[in-house]
């Protein structure tokens, strides 16, 4: 027996592959996820939560209420006009903004019903959501005191018409004390204060989360798949056939790009075939979109399929070919936002995960099934960098299995 342990151990150490799927694999993903959640346990670091605000009446009161705002930790403004806040929501880059209507603050004085709007991005359901409640607390603790305080005062001046002067200020400075200290919003102030909310993107029938997990899940497996497919070009250099191959008047260039055609092909119909079964089975609502999602699913089977070869060109072996795909898909699929939504990530991973294929083509996803933006906004973003990105990596494939793949011994 203990010669059987020792034989196994020896022989577990000695495979590379083995130990890096074992140990520095797992090691490499907690990495990620934990960064992508925020850090370590001793992280003291506040992720702030955008968020445009429009102040169309530009007052006293609506310029403290920002700054209020603005110095909540979780928060943070960002000043905009109402016309390009709505643009950015449309098209994904921003979730929601706050518009303060002209008049809003002689409403606050006349303790009338406030014209202020929460206009968001249903697409983004979860992170409006805890902007809202963020929002919603903050407000009633500063427009709340105004109106409270400016309520009591105005009671104060009905009920006792006789005060004079000195006795007047002396109690609407006490009154203005005991706000300032912490007092917030009474009942009735709340019901002048009801934040009206606006979807700019509206809602459509279905789950927005179904849009994400089709996406997301599709791109993901579509790497691994496609990735496997041209692992084919190493097992055919270790089989002899590509050696054979390169003997007939076939063209080296010839051998890789009818990979990359078979992989588009493959890659396209495998795509076409999840979204057709998640519309047949969870109502995915593709019908009226059929040509926007035929164009993104092409752009996307044409990046995966050039990043599928490119990885199989670099790699020496199909063992080294398994272990840098599944530490390289895994990786771009957390930051991507296949695995969680982008906007729990702190903002450099936000920043960084516009290089990774999952983003452009879970976005593209969104714009098409849920945003419900025209072929061409489509095409001049999302569509234009996945193009981008098959086109570079096709041209390093070529480098590279030169190099890697046709140096035959």
């Amino acid at each position: 027996m203990r010669k059987i342990l020792a034989k196994e151990l020896k022989s577990f150490f000695k495979d590379k592959r083995a130990f890096l799927l074992a140990f520095l694999l797992p090691i490499i993903l907690i990495t990620v996820f934990s960064l992508a959640f925020g850090g370590g346990g001793n992280n003291d670091t506040v992720r702030q939560l955008p968020l445009l605000v429009a102040d169309e009446d530009k007052s006293a009161v609506t310029i403290k209420t920002i700054n209020d705002i603005d110095s909540a930790k979780m928060i943070e403004v960002i000043p905009c006009s109402f016309d390009s806040a709505v643009d950015l929501i449309r098209t994904g880059k921003r979730t929601s903004v706050l518009v303060f209507r002209k008049g809003f603050s002689d409403s606050v004085k006349a303790m009338k019903k406030l014209p202020w709007e929460f206009q968001y991005d249903a697409a983004r359901a979860e992170e409006t959501g805890m902007l809202q409640s963020l929002l919603t607390r903050t407000l009633y603790g500063s427009v709340g005191k105004i109106m409270s305080r400016q309520a009591i005062l105005k009671n104060i001046s009905a009920q006792f018409p006789f005060m004079d002067s000195a006795t007047r200020r002396t109690v609407f400075a006490q009154v203005t004390k005991n706000f300032d200290a912490g007092n917030s919003a009474n009942n009735d102030t709340q019901n002048n204060m009801k934040l009206n909310t606006v979807s700019v993107v509206s809602a459509k029938p279905g789950n927005v989360g179904l849009v994400h997990a089709v996406a997301g899940t599709a791109v993901m497996m579509l790497l691994f798949s496609l990735t496997g497919m041209g692992g084919a070009l190493l097992d055919e250099k270790e089989q002899g056939t590509l050696k054979r191959l390169l003997y007939s008047p076939v063209q080296s260039s010839d051998i890789l790009l009818g990979k990359m055609a078979a992989t588009v092909i493959v890659a396209s119909f495998q795509l076409v075939v999840m979204f057709l079964f998640s519309a047949t089975v969870f109502h995915l609502q593709i019908a009226t979109k059929i040509v926007p999602l035929a164009i993104m699913i092409l752009a996307t089977a044409i990046a995966c399929s050039g990043f599928g070869v490119f990885l199989a060109t670099v790699a020496r072996s199909r063992q080294q070919l398994q272990g840098l795909s599944t530490l390289i898909i895994l990786s771009m699929s957390v930051i991507g936002g296949s695995m969680i939504p982008t906007f729990v990530m702190p903002p450099w991973m936000q920043s960084i995960s516009v290089f990774s294929i999952n983003y452009w083509s879970i976005q593209g996803f969104y714009d098409i099934l849920w945003r419900d933006l025209p072929i061409g906004g489509i095409l001049l973003e999302r569509v234009g960098v996945l193009l981008a990105i098959g086109l570079v990596l096709t041209i390093l494939s070529f480098r590279f299995f030169r190099k890697n793949v046709l140096a035959l011994d």
